[in-house]
């Protein structure tokens, strides 16, 4: 599997099974976030946690993919996609995407805002790959991310919603939540090629992607 990150909470994961290449695109964004997308993204499956300019811009992702944007249980082409609704402070509604593919849990929280709830939890069992938002202002800060962190125990995270120089809205750095961390074992990277053999088995690594 092969995971870049497109800045905010998107994501471009590419995964292999019987049924061929998949790829998923998650929380496609507008242009008035202060990025751009990629021109040329295409994909099978476009997962929108919340419906806000900052991850609902589907109609940039060519391809026909299958859109995913309630909570429930999906599969397509072998990728099994649990959406798991969390309402946040402010009221929206926030979907926490569990994917399951070449025999990995991944999770992204979207755009979380609390620590998770018990029944969150249940349902974010043995996740090896945790994606999640860690700049504050209106996400999970620094130290909130952490907290959640620990809540989940993954074997790898990758922190999303941060800073990045061309973002209107301010966040906090990549640095800020390694100090929440403390230990922090970070490898920086402009994608995450990855197979369940590669997975740490003791201590977790935290893998900050380049935008």
């Amino acid at each position: 599997m092969q995971i870049s990150w497109l800045g905010l909470s998107a994501f471009e994961m590419t995964t292999k099974n019987a049924s061929g290449e998949v790829v998923l695109v998650t929380d496609p964004y507008d242009g008035q976030t202060g990025l751009r997308l990629p021109r040329t993204l295409e994909a099978q499956m476009t997962l929108v946690s919340h419906d806000e300019p900052d991850a609902n811009n589907v109609s940039a992702i060519t391809g026909s993919p299958h859109i995913i944007d309630i909570p429930g249980e999906f599969e397509i082409r072998g990728v099994f996609v649990f959406g798991i609704g969390a309402t946040l402070k402010r009221g929206i509604l926030n979907i926490i995407y569990r994917i399951e593919t070449e025999g990995m849990h991944l999770a992204h929280l979207g755009a979380l805002d609390r620590e998770l709830t018990d029944e969150e939890l249940k349902r974010l069992s043995n996740i090896d790959i945790l994606m999640v938002p860690v700049g504050g202002a209106g996400v999970l800060s620094p130290s909130s991310a952490a907290e959640v962190i620990a809540q989940v125990e993954p074997r790898v995270v990758i922190p999303m919603t941060h800073h990045l120089p061309s973002l209107k809205t301010r966040y906090e750095t990549v640095d800020a939540f390694c100090k929440q961390m403390g230990v922090c074992r970070k490898e920086d990277m402009n994608k995450y090629k990855v197979t369940r053999k590669d997975l740490p088995e003791e201590d977790m690594l935290i893998v900050n992607l380049t935008h």
